[in-house]
């Protein structure tokens, strides 16, 4: 195979992870085939097995992309905060929290039901286990290297706090629009409650 078709193919392989990464957290595992995430990347079902041995080894890389970019949105969030003299724990509160296209909502929540039916030594269920503890350590980093005054026990409230309030608002409306009025202002009243650090 020559550069050029090694260099496509690589580019084939980049776009199907994406387009699967956000199908699979917009529709569920399940409920997406190979068919329609080839589909969806503009390229024919018979080259999937040229990049990948099975849906489930897609999967694994799609949830690893899915926390990869996470963390990405994080750090440029608690960047653009600690530039402006904003709290970045809170910040990247009220981002994780505001609402988003289905193929961009967090991994976290978007793939538990998938996870949660995997044996554990599964791919998938790894990569989703890596990714959660490596979200929470780039949480308490960003939140700690900006001058949140947070202990590690506040993090790990406010991680929890994060994703549990996610999960209902999308149980909630059906996944569809911002968490309701009130869960927003408990997350208000949470960020100013009384801190015990």
């Amino acid at each position: 195979m020559g550069r050029s078709s090694r260099s496509q193919a690589n580019a084939n392989r980049v776009r199907i992870v994406e387009v699967a990464s956000g199908l699979f957290r917009a529709h569920g595992i399940e409920a997406v085939s190979i068919s329609d995430v080839m589909q969806a990347a503009g390229m024919t079902q018979g080259g999937f097995y040229r990049h990948f041995a099975s849906k489930d080894a897609l999967a694994a890389e799609a949830c690893e992309l899915a926390f990869t970019k996470a963390a990405e949105n994080w750090r440029r969030v608690a960047q653009d905060a600690a530039d402006h003299g904003r709290d970045v724990a809170n910040a990247i509160t009220a981002y994780y929290l505001a609402h988003k296209a289905p193929e961009v909502t967090c991994p976290m929540v978007a793939l538990a039901t998938d996870v949660a039916k995997r044996a554990p030594d599964d791919p998938l269920r790894s990569a989703y286990n890596a990714g959660v503890r490596s979200l929470f350590d780039t949480f308490a980093e960003l939140a700690t290297t900006h001058a949140s005054r947070a202990t590690t026990d506040r993090l790990r409230m406010l991680f929890a706090g994060m994703v549990g309030s996610n999960m209902l608002a999308r149980s909630g409306n059906g996944g569809i629009g911002p968490p309701a009025p009130e869960t927003a202002n408990k997350r208000r009243k949470f960020e100013h409650s009384p801190r015990a650090d």
